[in-house]
C-alpha cells in the first residue's frame, strides 16, 4: 500500500518563527486587563510575571491552516525586516554614536515589579494574589459548590430572609434550579463557612488597623481569601508571636536587622564577632548569636506565605503515608482508670485494645484512607491504644528546600556565613516548624472528611428510618424482651391510644413459660390483636425462638397472628425523657419502652421525633464528631422528613408540631394552646391568629400543615387546605 502524500509531508513539520506582527498581537495582549482564574499552582504565577513584564521570547508554533499553504514562501514582515536591514548596513550610524544614545528609562511596570520583589521579600506574597478582585457571597458560592451564578444568587437572597430548606425545595426550587434537599444542605452549610470567612476577615484587618501595620494592598488581599486557610495564609506575617518565643527573644536583643541582613543578603556584611557582647550573657559568644540569628530566619522563612502555599501544594502532590502501631503502655486486658477516662472524654467504660487490632500494624496512604480508618485511628490514639505518625518522603523535603533557598538565595551578597547561616536555619525550620505543620494539616484534613462523611452517612440513615411505611389500622402488641426484668407488655390501638401493659417471665432466672404464654393469648384474645413487635436488644433471639415454639405447638394460629422484630434504639432513654413523663404520668418506665416499640411499628415517624437522633444508633462514631454540626444537620433532616409528609393541625402532637419548618418548640405550644381553647383549626387563615404566629412564619409552614374533615365533623371550609397547595397559590389553583 502507498503512503499517501499529505502523511509524508506530515513528517516533516514546517517550524514558522513568529513574525512582527505576531508579537505585536501578544505585546497588546499583554495590556489587556484579563484576569486569570484561581489556582494555586506557581507556575501560572511565573507565566504571569513573564507576561506582565512585557518581554516576548524567542519561540516557534506549528503552522496554522491558514498559513499553511504558502509555508515555502518567506512571510511579508520578514521581508520588509530584511530590507530594512539592508539599509542599516548602508547607513549603520544615521549620525548618532553608540554613547549618544540614552539609557533606557524604567517603565511604570517596571518600578512596579521592582516594589512587588520589595514585598515579596518581606512577607512572602506572590504577584497571584495581585490578581484578584473581593468576592461577593454568592460569587464564591457558586464558584465553590459549582452551581449557576444565577442560583446562587437566589440562594443567598433565600437564606437572608431566614427562608426553610423544606419550604424552598417545596414551593421556590424554580428559583434554586430544582436542587435537592439534601444538596441543598450541602450548600447551606457552605453559605455559612462563607459567611464566617467573610467576618474573620474583617475582624482581622480591623485588629491589624488598630496595630497601624496594614495598607490597601494588604486589606484587599485578605478580603480576597476565599478559604480559611489561604487566610491564614496571608495573615501569617502580620500575625503577632508570643512574647516568649525564641525568635521574640532574639529580636529584643537587637539580633533582627542583622538576620535580615543574613537572610535577604543587603548590606553590608555581617561579621559575628562584632556582635559579640561579654556583658549579656545572651551575646556573650558567636555561638549564642548564631543562635539567635537563626530562631529570627526560622520564624520568617516558617511565615512565608510563599513557602505556606508551596507547602500545601506538595501536600497534595507527593505520597504521603499514616503508619499506626499498637501504643506501648497498652495492654489488652486493662482498661484506662475511670479518672483517666474522664479526663480524656470517654464514654464507653468497655473500650479495650483488642476493638483496634486491625491498625496494629497500620499502614496506609493518605489519599486512599477511608474516613471510618480514619474515625477508628483518631479513637484509638485518643484512647492511647494506638501511636500514628505521618511519614513523608524525601522528595517532598528537597523540593520544599530548593524552593525556599530561590526564594532567598537567588539574590543579594553573597559569602559564606550567609550561606552557613541559611543552611543550618533551613534544616531546623522544616524539622521544627514546616513538617510538624505539614502533620498537622494531613490529619486536619483526614478529620474533616471523616467527619463530613460520619454526618452524611447518619443523615441518610435517619432519612430512612424516619420514612419508614407505617402500620396503619392495626393494633399492635409491643414486646420489649428482658432476662431479669421479664419481658415487658404494651398493647395499643388503631390511634396508638394504650389499651394494656404487663409483664411475662418467658426466660431468666424467674422462668414461667405456661403463664407467659396464657398472658400471650389472653391479650391477643382479648383485644382481637393480630400483630405481635419484638424489640432487637437484649433476649431478642431468645424472645424468637419462644415465639416460633408457639407458631409450630399451634398456640398461636400462624395464618393470622404475625410478627416483627422494631429496632428499639432510644426506647430506654424515651421512656426516662420528660415528654414521656408527660405522656404517661403513672406508667412504670419498663412499660414505656414496650409502648414505644409498638408505636414504632404503628408511625414510625411520629414516635422516632420525639428520641433525640443521635441515640438512635444509626450513624458511625457519633461521639467523635462535632456536636453542633451533627445536632443542627440532623434536626433538618427530622424537619425535612416531618414537613415531606405533613401533619393534621388539629391531631398533631407536640413532638411532631415543633418539627414542621417554621415552627419551633415555643410556637407549636402556643398553637396547641390555641387548639384546647378555641376548639380545632377550620383552615389555615386561623393559624395567624395565634400569638408568635405571624405573616413570615405562616407563610414557611402552612404548605406543611393540613385540614383533615375527619378532625372538624366531616366538612372543610376549603378543599384546598387538605392539599399540599400554598395559600399563596388558592387563586391560581381556583382559577
Amino acid at each position: 500500500m502507498s503512503i499517501r502524500p499529505r502523511r509524508v509531508a506530515a513528517k516533516k513539520p514546517i517550524v514558522i518563527e513568529l513574525s512582527d506582527s505576531d508579537e505585536e498581537t501578544i505585546a497588546s495582549k499583554d495590556n489587556d486587563e484579563y484576569r486569570p482564574a484561581e489556582t494555586r499552582s506557581r507556575v501560572v504565577d511565573r507565566a504571569g510575571t513573564t507576561a506582565a513584564s512585557g518581554v516576548s521570547t524567542s519561540r516557534k508554533r506549528w503552522p496554522d491552516p491558514k498559513t499553511k499553504g504558502s509555508s515555502g514562501d518567506a512571510p511579508a514582515a520578514k521581508k520588509r525586516r530584511a530590507k530594512k536591514d539592508k539599509e542599516n548596513e548602508s547607513n549603520p550610524s544615521n549620525g548618532v554614536t553608540e554613547s549618544e544614545v540614552a539609557p533606557p528609562q524604567a517603565t511604570p511596570s517596571e518600578v512596579d515589579r521592582a516594589a512587588q520583589s520589595s514585598v515579596q521579600a518581606t512577607t512572602g506574597r506572590s504577584s497571584f494574589w495581585e490578581r484578584r478582585k473581593v468576592w461577593n457571597i454568592h460569587e464564591l458560592l457558586a464558584e465553590t459548590e459549582h452551581i449557576q451564578p444565577t442560583a446562587a444568587r437566589n440562594i443567598v437572597q433565600l437564606f437572608e430572609n431566614e427562608n426553610t430548606i423544606p419550604f424552598i425545595c417545596r414551593y421556590r426550587r424554580d428559583l434554586v434550579d430544582h436542587i435537592t434537599p439534601d444538596r441543598l444542605r450541602d450548600i447551606r452549610n457552605t453559605y455559612t463557612e462563607i459567611v464566617d470567612l467573610r467576618k474573620k476577615a474583617e475582624n482581622i484587618v480591623n485588629a491589624l488597623e488598630r496595630e497601624n501595620v496594614i495598607s490597601t494592598e494588604i486589606r484587599e488581599e485578605l478580603m480576597c481569601a476565599k478559604t480559611n486557610e489561604e487566610l491564614e495564609f496571608l495573615y501569617a506575617p502580620y500575625k503577632p508571636a508570643s512574647k516568649g518565643t525564641l525568635a521574640e527573644r532574639a529580636k529584643a536583643l537587637g539580633l533582627q536587622q542583622y538576620a535580615d541582613c543574613l537572610l535577604y543578603g543587603t548590606a553590608p556584611r555581617v561579621e559575628l564577632s562584632s556582635i559579640v557582647d561579654p556583658s549579656n550573657a545572651d551575646l556573650a559568644s558567636e555561638e549564642l548569636v548564631l543562635t539567635g540569628i537563626c530562631n529570627i530566619i526560622i520564624h520568617n522563612i516558617s511565615k512565608n506565605t510563599s513557602v505556606l502555599e508551596e507547602l500545601r501544594r506538595l501536600q497534595n502532590v507527593h505520597r504521603i503515608v499514616l503508619k499506626c502501631s499498637k501504643a506501648k503502655s497498652t495492654t489488652s486486658s486493662k482498661a484506662p482508670s475511670s479518672k483517666s477516662a474522664a479526663a480524656n472524654g470517654i464514654t464507653d467504660k468497655k473500650l479495650d485494645s483488642s476493638k483496634f487490632e486491625n491498625y496494629f500494624n497500620f499502614i496506609s496512604e493518605v489519599k486512599t484512607t477511608k474516613p471510618h480508618q480514619t474515625l477508628a485511628i483518631n479513637r484509638g490514639e485518643k484512647h492511647k491504644f494506638l501511636t500514628v505518625k505521618v511519614e513523608t518522603n524525601d522528595y517532598l523535603k528537597n523540593d520544599l528546600t530548593r524552593f525556599i533557598s530561590n526564594q532567598y538565595m537567588s539574590e543579594g551578597l553573597m559569602y559564606p556565613l550567609r550561606r552557613e547561616v541559611f543552611t543550618r536555619s533551613l534544616e531546623e525550620c522544616f524539622a521544627k516548624k514546616l513538617h510538624p505543620l505539614l502533620c498537622r494539616q494531613v490529619r486536619a484534613d483526614l478529620k474533616e472528611k471523616a467527619t463530613r462523611a460520619s454526618i452524611e452517612v447518619f443523615a441518610k440513615n435517619l432519612k430512612q428510618l424516619l420514612l419508614m411505611s407505617p402500620l396503619k389500622g392495626e393494633r399492635i402488641l409491643g414486646i420489649d424482651p428482658g432476662y431479669v426484668n421479664g419481658c415487658k407488655l404494651a398493647l395499643i390501638s388503631e390511634t396508638a391510644d394504650v389499651l394494656e401493659t404487663g409483664v411475662i417471665y418467658p426466660h431468666g432466672r424467674q422462668t414461667n413459660k405456661r403463664g407467659a404464654e396464657q398472658k400471650l393469648v389472653e391479650l391477643l384474645s382479648a383485644f382481637n390483636c393480630r400483630i405481635i413487635a419484638v424489640g432487637n436488644g437484649t433476649a431478642c433471639r431468645d424472645t424468637e425462638k419462644w415465639l416460633s415454639s408457639l407458631f409450630q405447638a399451634g398456640i398461636l394460629d400462624g395464618q393470622s397472628i404475625r410478627y416483627s422484630i422494631v429496632n428499639e434504639n432510644g426506647a430506654s432513654i424515651y421512656s426516662c425523657s420528660s415528654v414521656a413523663t408527660k405522656e404517661f404520668p403513672n406508667m412504670d418506665r419498663n412499660e414505656i419502652s414496650a409502648v414505644s416499640i409498638a408505636r414504632r411499628l404503628n408511625d414510625p415517624l411520629s414516635e422516632y421525633v420525639k428520641i433525640e437522633p443521635r441515640h438512635l444508633g444509626v450513624g458511625m462514631y457519633q461521639h467523635d464528631v462535632n456536636e453542633k454540626t451533627l445536632t443542627e444537620t440532623l434536626n433538618d433532616v427530622v424537619s425535612e422528613c416531618v414537613s415531606y409528609v405533613g401533619v393534621d393541625l388539629n391531631t398533631a402532637s407536640l413532638s411532631v408540631l415543633k418539627h414542621i419548618a417554621g415552627l419551633s418548640e415555643k410556637k407549636a405550644e402556643k398553637i396547641i394552646e390555641h387548639r384546647t381553647q378555641n376548639g380545632p383549626f377550620q383552615s389555615r387563615k386561623d393559624l395567624l391568629s395565634v400569638r408568635s404566629i405571624g405573616e413570615k412564619t405562616y407563610v414557611q409552614c402552612a404548605g406543611f400543615v393540613r385540614i383533615e374533615p375527619l378532625s372538624i365533623g366531616g366538612k372543610v371550609k376549603n378543599p384546598l387546605d387538605c392539599t399540599w397547595v400554598h395559600p399563596e397559590s388558592y387563586k391560581l389553583a381556583e382559577a
